[in-house]
């Protein structure tokens, strides 16, 4: 017959909150003291329990009939001879961690005695001739926390966070538990409330016993003078939701000594920000690209807007609407704060300002979000509502271009965030009409070559509604901006002809297929190909041209199209792959030369689309 003892075993931390001894090795016995069985069996676990000295673990070694290791939920089972069906059992675990430890596990195996049982044993419905005996047990916190902290070093705070006066929970708030000390404030651990506001921090003593000589010297002090020595941190918390500070305790809060388990119920009345103590101030331009102004708010950093060209590190020009970056306050001087923008053009990258600085106004803008609110709403499903603050052209600016930093407690001006959205077309905007442009000849045959425009961008804060108070919070280098629309580009060559509007020109055709070749409907292409392209604009970077068909693909070349240049136009006539393929010698089939064209040309948050053109035909 087959006897499987099984079993589970967790150990509590707080009065409603345990956890599994996972990894645990549990250790079946015959009883030790044969006289006591009936006397320990009756008893309390609580009472039982007991750590297992050296002496009594070998003394005991012969009476061992089985062990087994705890699973992730603290489960084992234990298969028992059939000769010991009708004795009771002594029950120890040994272990050599414990759950959610800090790393370095103890060397030496700690032993403890839970307690004396006698089966009950029951038939296994399941198996022939098989019985089973299920017991469980959860150790009390005072032991279990103990063991963690004593012989592990693992400490641990628990808790929940709840809307104050209710049980509402507060998922997402992060939560720091600080240890306040006389010199420095320790950090022991951060954790994110769940679902149902609770978090679980673990740490060990290291985190708390540091001083200004360690690591040679590590001590617990309370804060005050004199300094005294303890063992346990006097612990408070500091808050975080959605990446803002928010109102926290402070070392005045502490819970003094703290023993190795600490459990807490923490609530919020309102979600009151914290506000940093950072000057407002114009920093970057866009969210991805992160450009800084100029070289001196970038400190070395290479991600800057060059003096030299106005441009990004890639060599892109600016285009549509771009997102200004910096730090807000609520505060200047300690009185609500507003802000306002101001352009000038100049003659170039690190050229001089033509004319006097423009206000930026609301028809100027595109909206962006400036900052957030959070708000408690006491619905469970639902309890905190988070709104973004947006400044555009239908809200947020006066008619004077200035624009309130809203004074709500619950609101997060940004740090290193948005704080405009200028649309540069407003500065720069133009059109050049290429109608009757032929491809392969220069732009400059229908418009002049189109250039950049540069302009300087600043912040400006005061104290709110008084001009006296107003000082410059971030100038810019001059920003290379280029918002030229290229109407009417000629497209798909003979072929097909039709017209596009775009930031560039990319157009090809083909000689052979022009007015039908000679006039004889389509010159077929069999030994020679001429390809006519025209590709324009200031920021251009890579130009390519190829054919792709069997073998391919080709590139076209003795006249290439020129990267990185304002305008490049011509005829091709070689095909190479990368030798030179005679144009007779390719099969007989459909063929597509497309002209691709780069535009170095960023919003802030990424480069604009290549353009195209291209062509198909068949060679026979």
């Amino acid at each position: 017959m087959a006897y499987t003892f099984r079993g589970n075993l967790c150990g509590y931390l707080c009065e409603n909150y345990s956890e599994p001894l996972e990894g645990v090795t549990v250790l079946l016995y015959l009883p030790w003291q044969t006289e006591r069985v009936t006397e320990t069996a009756v008893a309390s676990t609580k009472d039982t329990f007991r750590l297992v000295s050296e002496q009594e673990r070998k003394d005991r070694e012969q009476l061992l009939i089985g062990k087994a290791q705890a699973d992730a939920q603290g489960n084992f089972e234990i298969v028992v001879d059939e000769q010991y069906s009708k004795t009771a059992f002594d029950i120890d675990f040994v272990c050599g961690t414990v759950p959610h430890q800090p790393p370095k596990p103890r060397q030496n195996e700690v032993q403890f005695h839970l307690t004396t049982v006698y089966p009950q044993w029951r038939t296994n419905r399941q198996e022939e001739n098989s019985y089973y005996f299920q017991w469980n047990y959860c150790i009390a916190s005072r032991w279990w926390c103990y063991i963690r902290g004593y012989y592990y070093d693992a400490w641990v705070i628990m808790g929940y966070m709840y809307v104050c006066g209710t049980k509402t929970p507060i998922p997402g708030v992060k939560i720091t538990a600080m240890d306040a000390d006389f010199i420095t404030d320790d950090n022991l651990g951060t954790a994110v409330t769940d679902a149902s506001g609770f978090f679980r921090i673990d740490y060990s003593s290291i985190d708390f016993k540091q001083t200004f000589l360690s690591p040679w010297i590590k001590i617990e002090t309370n804060p005050g003078w004199p300094p005294t020595f303890v063992s346990g941190p006097d612990v408070y918390f500091k808050y975080e939701y959605n990446g803002v500070a928010i109102q926290s305790e402070t070392p005045a809060n502490r819970r003094n000594n703290v023993g190795y388990c600490l459990c807490v119920t923490l609530c919020l009345k309102d979600i009151v920000v914290t506000q940093p103590q950072i000057p407002a101030s114009f920093t970057k331009i866009g969210n991805l690209g992160n450009y800084f102004i100029n070289e001196t708010v970038a400190g070395g950093n290479p991600n800057v807007i060059a003096a030299a060209t106005g441009k990004t590190p890639a060599s892109q020009a600016f285009y549509s609407c771009i997102k200004l970056r910096g730090n807000l306050s609520q505060k200047l001087n300690g009185v609500a704060m507003e802000y306002s923008f101001d352009t000038i053009e100049t003659t170039g990258a690190g050229g001089s300002e033509i004319g006097t600085w423009t206000k930026v106004k609301a028809a100027q803008i595109c909206n962006a979000v400036i900052g957030t609110f959070f708000t408690l709403t006491g619905d469970p499903s639902n309890p905190v509502i988070i709104e973004d603050y947006v400044v555009g052209p239908a809200s947020g600016m006066d008619a004077n271009g200035w624009i309130a930093v809203p004074q709500a407690g619950n609101f997060a001006p940004h740090i290193d965030g948005e704080i405009l959205g200028l649309n540069t077309t407003t500065l720069n905007g133009n059109t050049v009409n290429m109608s009757g442009l032929v491809q392969g000849q220069s732009t400059t045959t229908k418009a002049p070559l189109q250039q950049n425009r540069f302009f300087k961008i600043r912040m400006i804060k005061r104290e709110a509604g008084n001009p006296a108070t107003e000082v410059v919070a971030g100038v810019s280098n001059p920003v290379a901006m280029f918002n030229t629309t290229y109407n009417n580009v000629p497209k798909y060559g003979s072929w097909m002809p039709q017209t596009a509007n775009e930031m560039g020109v990319a157009c090809i055709d083909i000689q052979e297929m022009i007015g039908g070749g000679g006039g004889t409907g389509c010159t077929p292409i069999t030994n020679a190909i001429h390809v006519n392209y025209t590709a324009a604009n200031p920021n251009m970077g890579s130009v390519s041209l190829v054919l792709n068909g069997p073998g391919g693909p080709y590139t076209l070349e003795n006249a290439t199209p020129v990267s990185n240049v304002a305008e490049t136009f011509g005829t091709a006539t070689e095909l190479h792959n990368p030798a030179l393929v005679p144009i007779n010698t390719l099969p007989n089939c459909a063929y597509t030369a497309i002209l691709s064209v780069e535009l170095k040309l960023t919003n802030g948050e990424g480069q604009i689309s290549n353009i195209y053109d291209w062509m198909s035909f068949c060679k026979d």
